[in-house]
């Protein structure tokens, strides 16, 4: 699946402080959804690299929305998605191409939980297991959370971008490219990207909205 998306501009001003840019992201621009392509109210201030990796590795609560392509030489499916994040708690959304609700998976200290449209119920002890049950392929899934957010914890930086940003990371089989990225309340965050595994899986997600900050979002 191929979606298209107009190339979003970043300016780089001068260098402020860490502590400073930081504090006014995380009190303020970012408790606010931030929509791809975002109306940026702040849009003069883009952290670097650097900085920005810094703030991202600390936020606590995040949201991001979008669209899915999973496909294998066998099969192929289109769906939305919404992942939360929050210290203690995961939570998986995946809907249908016409927006309802065909799986919610949800990971607390007690284990991982999955909860069908039809009301049927499965418990198992990570989101790996739960969400192979539902895509009937097999992901890391514990390192969506990562990719998505554009983070190389467990990933290997093969290529990166004029600004620092990697455009190609590389975890165990799996090849990690970022074909987009968008400014999002000062952040660079990855818009496009396609992860590209083992038997030939290709997984592509298009995020199109962005919720940080906040732990009461909905």
């Amino acid at each position: 699946m191929m979606i298209p998306y107009p190339r979003a501009s970043v300016r780089r001003p001068a260098r402020r402080p860490l502590h400073t840019l930081a504090a006014l992201l995380l009190t303020g621009v970012l408790s606010a959804c931030a929509t791809t392509p975002p109306i940026q109210p702040s849009a003069h201030i883009i952290l670097s690299t650097t900085e920005r990796n810094q703030v991202v590795a600390s936020l606590k609560y995040w949201q991001a929305s979008g669209q899915a392509a999973l496909s294998t030489p066998k099969t192929s499916k289109d769906f939305g998605f919404r992942w939360k994040q929050s210290p203690q708690h995961q939570e998986l959304s995946i809907y249908d191409p016409l927006g309802r609700t065909v799986a919610r998976i949800e990971v607390d200290p007690q284990g991982a939980h999955l909860q069908l449209a039809n009301g049927a119920t499965r418990q198992a002890n990570n989101l790996d297991t739960l969400l192979a049950l539902v895509l009937h392929v097999e992901l890391p899934a514990s390192e969506l959370p990562d990719w998505m957010l554009g983070l190389h914890s467990a990933a290997v930086t093969e290529r990166q971008n004029s600004a620092g940003l990697p455009t190609v990371l590389h975890s165990g089989p799996w090849q990690i490219h970022y074909l987009q990225y968008a400014p999002v309340g000062g952040l660079s965050m990855p818009k496009l990207l396609q992860a590209m595994g083992p038997a030939g899986i290709t997984l592509r997600l298009a995020i199109t909205q962005w919720r940080m900050g906040g732990h009461n979002a909905p």
